[in-house]
């Protein structure tokens, strides 16, 4: 079987599509998977090259630029016609559209998949070319027209996001195995407004005996590491890491934006956090938090209303709180879609019979 993958410039699209090959692979090891994405540095540093990846320059796409799709339908053409895919899957972004619109019309076997709590504005127009469409969330704002094509199966997680020992993760990073440990991050860009909030509120001297993993980003990473040395906390600070399993297992909560894909992290691993949703982008990332805060399995701080003396309240809150962080596990432990990476790969190789 040979599988055409698409996704683009986003940890949130590209880190789903990635399992979902993981979960090809463990089905079939001699599936052929040819991964389409765009050419920033985090695909070219996350990709590994038995996905064969083909990368397309980043374009930015809008109605005055919409001409550019024209040259990307285009070589997306000449790419499937090459390559001959018996199955074209799409992960969101612009990069998506000429694949599975192609795929329609050559009647090639695809479906898309959706991160987010309501379709992109990608998936909103290919929904209507696409065999199937597969849901993280359950979604009951689906129109009547799609629900015949609507799977409800998880965000697909990569093997490698696995719950491990706190002590030894603290160990990884070289950390004290028994103080309260925070996780920061701002989605896989990094955000400036984090990363400035949470420096502020770490130079309060009541938050002295607690210990920080800090992902700041490519582009905020020296200045943010320049900070610290003034803070008298203890600290981690990475641009970017691999080691997210380490991460997340050796934290007792994470401050982070609500991208689908660090969301689906966060339940699979039982992780409680703050939310502070990216306030663009359709607000998808606000629909994303709520869901989870309405289960009580987060806490949830707007983006416009971030500021040093609310993001402390809640820090302390949770610090003083065991109990509550003990709750917020058990909600995730309860709602957590486990094997959604094995549910997407199975309907590849039903839609290919």
């Amino acid at each position: 079987m040979r599988v055409l993958v698409v996704a683009s410039h986003s940890g949130g699209h590209i880190f789903p599509a990635i399992a979902f090959c993981q979960g090809l692979r463990d089905k079939d090891r001699d599936v052929e998977i040819n991964f389409v994405t765009t050419d920033g540095q985090l695909e070219r540093k996350i990709l590994k090259s038995d996905f064969n990846p083909v990368f397309f320059k980043r374009r930015k796409i809008t109605v005055l630029t919409s001409y550019n799709l024209l040259g990307l339908f285009f070589r997306a053409q000449t790419l499937v016609k090459t390559l001959r895919p018996n199955l074209i899957v799409g992960f969101g972004g612009y990069l998506s559209i000429p694949f599975i619109i192609c795929a329609c019309f050559r009647r090639i076997p695809n479906f898309i998949h959706e991160q987010n709590m309501k379709l992109g504005l990608s998936n909103c127009l290919l929904a209507n070319f696409s065999n199937k469409i597969i849901f993280s969330f359950s979604n009951k704002q689906i129109s009547d027209k799609l629900k015949n094509k609507a799977l409800f199966f998880g965000n697909p997680l990569r093997k490698e996001i696995r719950l491990l020992d706190k002590r030894e993760a603290r160990k990884f990073f070289d950390l004290d195995t028994e103080r309260f440990t925070m996780l920061v991050m701002g989605g896989s860009q990094g955000s400036f407004k984090i990363n400035t909030q949470i420096l502020e509120v770490l130079r309060d001297k009541s938050f002295s005996n607690i210990q920080v993993i800090h992902i700041t980003g490519a582009l905020d990473y020296e200045r943010v590491r320049r900070e610290y040395k003034n803070i008298n906390v203890k600290y981690k600070v990475f641009p970017f890491i691999e080691r997210m399993d380490c991460a997340f297992s050796a934290c007792d909560f994470v401050l982070s934006r609500a991208g689908a894909t660090i969301m689906a992290e966060i339940a699979a691993l039982r992780v409680p956090s703050i939310l502070i949703p990216y306030p663009y982008a359709k607000l998808h990332q606000l629909d994303n938090a709520r869901f989870l805060v309405e289960k009580n399995a987060a806490i949830l701080i707007e983006d416009k209303s971030l500021c040093e003396a609310i993001l402390k309240g809640k820090i302390t809150d949770l610090k003083n709180n065991p109990d509550k962080l003990k709750q917020m596990s058990q909600v995730l432990d309860v709602i957590n879609l486990p094997d959604a990476r094995n549910k997407i790969a199975e309907l590849a190789f039903i839609l290919t019979k």
